[in-house]
């Protein structure tokens, strides 16, 4: 006898899942202006590396490092010798051409007054010629006189006529020199401090070579790259709020470029504020005020699903949640300015991704 041993088949029982307790929401009608923290670095409202227009050696340092000068300060100077020789060499060439236009005006009205009498001498020998013959013999030689005195009057005119060229050469040869007596010294172009030195006496500087730089302290500089969003709502003139570790300031848009960056593609925003207590160098935030929404519907971040690069939320429907396509506007800090669902109405305000389109929810 055999004896068999049997068991019953299984089978998966699907169990219903209780309906899930969510979170709440209420869709907000605000007024609401967002503001973008955007932090940046301070800097020298202005700063300056100067060097020599012309060659030389360093004879003079009026200044050192720290020192705060005014605009138009002697800064720096070098051997001036050869500029002082170069001006007065000028003004005195300039005085001989002056001179000789003078002797050579003079000496060219005289020869137009003798040249008029000629004129009328030779006009009066040759009537004479016409009756008698003895006339004739003189009107030759008179004659030749006229056309002599002609050539030196030419002659006249065009020496002074080249000689005011060359007095107006030689006027541009004394402005350079004087522009390069000038050029000996190195002045400040603008109030401020001096950074740095980088020259010392008895060194031979050429033109574009570094020789001093100086900067301006007393304001500062904040210079950001911002978003064209945060561009188009700014202005020049505009005030901005900056947070540093000292507290809150106001500083005003100095500058702001209008095509963005071809790499970035960002836009450069520089605001200027007075530096006390401040120093160069230092990390600040600047609030950059966006686009005012007046009666904006406003929902959570946590409130929104992602799917398909479409946006929704899900909106609560007596006992169920009904899934709504949203369209984002702006996002500020933990909020979300939308449109597509009405104000006042009721949303599941996180945990999103676990729900279904009719599922029902509990409210606790």
């Amino acid at each position: 006898m055999v004896l068999l041993w049997t068991r019953p088949d299984t089978y998966a029982e699907l169990q219903i899942l209780p309906p899930p307790t969510v979170n709440i929401s209420i869709v907000e009608k605000i007024d609401i202006q967002p503001i973008t923290e955007v932090t940046g670095k301070f800097q020298p409202a202005r700063k300056a590396r100067l060097h020599f227009q012309v060659s030389g050696q360093i004879d003079r340092r009026f200044v050192e490092a720290g020192q705060y000068v005014t605009e138009n300060s002697k800064l720096l100077s070098i051997d001036s010798g050869d500029f002082i020789d170069a001006v007065e060499e000028s003004i005195a060439t300039l005085k001989t051409e002056d001179a000789a236009i003078e002797r050579d005006s003079r000496l060219l009205e005289l020869m137009r007054q003798e040249r008029k009498l000629q004129e009328k001498e030779v006009l009066r020998i040759k009537q004479l010629g016409r009756d008698s013959l003895a006339s004739k013999s003189n009107y030759d030689q008179t004659l030749q006189t006229l056309y002599r005195q002609q050539a030196e009057e030419t002659r006249l005119e065009h020496s002074v006529g080249s000689a005011q060229n060359r007095f107006k050469i030689e006027q541009v040869r004394l402005n350079k020199a004087e522009r390069n007596l000038k050029r000996a010294h190195l002045m400040s172009p603008f109030d401020g401090t001096v950074n740095a030195l980088y020259v010392e006496v008895g060194d031979y500087v050429s033109p574009g070579e570094p020789a001093l730089e100086i900067v301006q302290v007393d304001e500062l500089d904040m210079s950001l790259e911002i978003t064209m969003i945060s561009a188009v709502q700014l202005q020049l003139g505009q005030e901005i709020q900056v947070i540093t570790n000292s507290g809150e300031r106001k500083g005003k848009i100095i500058s702001l470029t209008v095509a963005p960056d071809a790499e970035t593609n960002t836009h450069t925003l520089k605001i200027r504020l007075p530096s006390y207590g401040l120093f160069s160098g230092q990390l600040a935030v600047a609030k950059l005020p966006g686009v005012f929404y007046e009666a904006a519907n406003t929902i959570p971040i946590s409130a929104i699903l992602y799917e398909d690069g479409q946006s929704y939320v899900f909106e609560v429907i007596n006992d169920r949640v009904i899934k709504k396509t949203v369209k984002l506007i702006e996002r500020y800090k933990d909020i979300q300015i939308i449109s597509g669902i009405e104000s006042g109405s009721i949303i599941i305000s996180k945990d999103v991704s676990s729900l279904a389109d009719g599922q029902i929810i509990i409210i606790p």
